[in-house]
């Protein structure tokens, strides 16, 4: 665990419970997600899927109670692969800057929930991690980490125990994680490792319910994350200026001044020197 999450969190007392916790559950298509907001609901209010259908960053949000706690739930779509296809390039900034609009205006961020199946972690797995800790939360937001598909394991904790090593050597950082199987299987084969889960992520959310959430700046966030995204097109041709500026200013609401710089920086790949640039992140 980061040391400053640590101090972070050993500071401030318990949060209220008349504070809503915002948490953004985010991993590639197969890990589970839409099937542990099911598990953390109590029913099945989130559809499952294993194919590619929507864009990434397009998000859903659930409302619900675990303890004395109000969740509200942001289901998001994460990279499904190590790279980006460059008829998303676009609609991925504008998802994003929908996502953290939501949040800004809900109050903040709290929580990052990082999604992850059961076995090898792959270079998805830490371009997932790095898109939303590092490019979306600008670093901020703490994040807890949750294993599905151990439904194999018994008990399911010493998957862990096994693989906690490897999301070190990635550099995949959390605060806390559980580990899970979301599905009580055919004909109820895993039913008592299911309702463990369900106490194990419930106990998880209120452990690392947090005092305080985070409000980003768009304007400098907006330049960062569209030049690191940008990074993640394997195709050399991605927009012309004059389409994402039309996007920008249509669809994020950006004046037309800012969207030209934007649009600047993101050509001149401009990373190293917006690094210099400190993204202005507030404690709500």
């Amino acid at each position: 665990m980061p040391a400053s999450l640590l101090a972070n969190r050993t500071q401030h007392p318990m949060p209220s419970p008349d504070v809503a916790q915002n948490i953004v559950i985010f991993g590639e298509t197969g890990s589970g997600k839409s099937s542990l907001v099911n598990l953390i609901m109590g029913q099945k209010v989130a559809a499952t899927s294993y194919g590619t259908d929507g864009c990434t960053l397009d998000s859903t949000l659930y409302e619900t109670s675990v303890g004395e706690y109000h969740l509200r739930i942001y289901d998001t779509v994460g990279l499904n692969e190590p790279q980006l296809g460059a008829e998303h390039y676009l609609a991925a900034i504008e998802k994003a800057h929908q996502l953290i609009t939501a949040l800004n205006n809900a109050g903040g961020v709290h929580l990052l929930v990082f999604c992850v199946r059961g076995g090898r972690i792959t270079a998805t797995t830490q371009h997932n991690y790095r898109l939303f800790y590092e490019f979306l939360c600008c670093r901020l937001v703490p994040v807890a980490l949750v294993i599905t598909n151990l439904e194999s394991e018994t008990p399911m904790e010493r998957w862990w125990q096994r693989n906690s090593h490897e999301f070190t050597r990635f550099g995949i950082d959390v605060i806390s994680h559980a580990c899970v199987t979301c599905t009580p299987g055919h004909g109820d084969m895993y039913a008592d490792k299911y309702e463990e889960s369900k106490t194990t992520i419930s106990d998880l959310l209120v452990k690392c319910a947090m005092q305080h959430a985070y409000t980003i700046e768009t304007r400098a966030w907006l330049t960062n994350f569209s030049i690191y995204l940008r990074q993640l097109v394997y195709a050399q041709h991605v927009h012309s200026r004059k389409q994402m500026v039309r996007m920008l200013v249509s669809r994020c609401g950006v004046s037309e001044d800012d969207a030209q710089v934007v649009v600047r920086s993101v050509e001149q790949g401009g990373w190293r020197n917006s690094q210099r640039k400190i993204l202005r992140c507030t404690i709500q």
